[in-house]
């Protein structure tokens, strides 16, 4: 009996370090996003609308699959059509989705109940529940954060770097709704939890996207003309692809004008550079798109619009500017009291000069 409790301990002291690590990760680029951005105010989601739009982690996985396979998914798709109904389609990518997300609530129910503060959810108090509620963001901003390594892969990376991100986000939904007493289960909680990621800001995932993708071919495209000569490559791409054929030709053209040979210039630099780039790119981005999905998560289940608006950095320049803006309201509010308090002494005394003056005039 003591190997299995020595091993639950060793366990849980594993998950307690790397939760704390987590949350401080998550903190460090929370409090670089609030300096670098803009204060935002989120707006609650009413759940259980039947009139919502598709988020869209769906029609960038189905993009990232299409980039990744090239013209073999158009191929594919062109047959299936003739072969499966379009509906029968939908519903499989509805219940692959499906899928993800009851993933992702297990994945919360693993962890969440871990918390020390968890087991006593019942107890806590409004600002507790907001702490905690903090807390577990700045651990799921830190994973989202994490699925910028991706980018080390090229374009299988980009795929797996929107899957990744889709089940940090729907794992943040369910955690921040069992925090604020509504937990979302069932068919009809992954129903709310894709509602909620549609209502959400992720119009920047498609800029991500489009930057990781080039990218991603550029890196293809350096590592063929490392082993052909650029030269060559560029001339292969621009008779595949009509679009780019002008640009090749002028990279070509300037090239000769200048005297330099593009099959002699070592590209392993630019090469080692790409990833790098990705990857940074990979973080940035996502760190902002998780911090759209923890905005109006806590939007809307907290209890409070006061809470739930409030800034997810806790910000103690922010908090001095409040207080001290408090401060000269109240500094204001008293001096405006002792105004009319100093008006109404001298009305009174006026009104007692001339009741005097009346009675001598008598």
């Amino acid at each position: 009996m003591a190997k299995p409790s020595s091993l639950s301990k060793s366990i849980n002291t594993i998950g307690s370090f790397t939760r704390n690590n987590l949350e401080r990760v998550g903190s460090m680029i929370d409090s670089m996003n609030a300096k670098t951005g803009k204060p935002r105010q989120y707006k609650a989601v009413d759940l259980g609308d039947e009139d919502y739009q598709q988020d869209l982690f769906r029609e960038q996985t189905l993009k990232a699959t299409q980039q990744l396979l090239g013209p073999r998914f158009a191929t594919y798709g062109k047959y299936a059509k003739k072969v499966v109904p379009n509906s029968f389609f939908q519903s499989t990518v509805d219940s692959a989705f499906a899928q993800v997300a009851k993933l992702a609530s297990n994945w919360s129910q693993l962890d969440l109940p871990n918390e020390h503060r968890f087991a006593n959810i019942a107890t806590l108090d409004d600002e507790e529940r907001y702490a905690l509620a903090t807390d577990i963001a700045n651990q799921n901003r830190a994973l989202a954060a994490m699925g910028g390594l991706t980018g080390l892969a090229g374009l299988p990376g980009l795929l797996a770097d929107t899957l990744w991100l889709l089940l940090v986000s729907l794992r943040t939904v369910y955690q921040i709704a069992a925090i604020y007493n509504k937990p979302l289960t069932g068919k009809q909680g992954v129903k709310m939890a894709y509602e909620l990621l549609s209502s959400a800001d992720l119009s920047k995932m498609q800029e991500k996207q489009a930057l990781l993708a080039g990218m991603g071919i550029g890196k293809g495209l350096l590592d063929n003309a490392q082993s052909h000569g650029l030269h060559s490559e560029l001339k292969n791409l621009g008779l595949k692809n009509q679009n780019v054929n002008y640009y090749a030709e002028q990279i070509d053209s300037i090239a000769s004008q200048v005297g330099i040979d593009l099959d002699k210039i070592n590209l392993l630099w630019v090469r080692r550079f790409i990833p790098v780039t990705a990857v940074a790119i990979g973080v940035h981005y996502n760190s902002q798109l998780i911090d759209e999905v923890i905005g109006v998560a806590k939007a809307t289940f907290a209890p409070e619009a006061k809470l739930a608006n409030r800034a997810i950095t806790d910000d103690s320049s922010s908090e001095a500017e409040v207080k001290k803006a408090s401060n000269n309201d109240a500094q204001k509010d008293t001096e405006k009291t002792e105004e009319n308090s100093d008006t109404e002494e001298t009305s009174s005394k006026k009104d007692s000069d001339k009741q005097t003056s009346d009675k001598k005039a008598k």
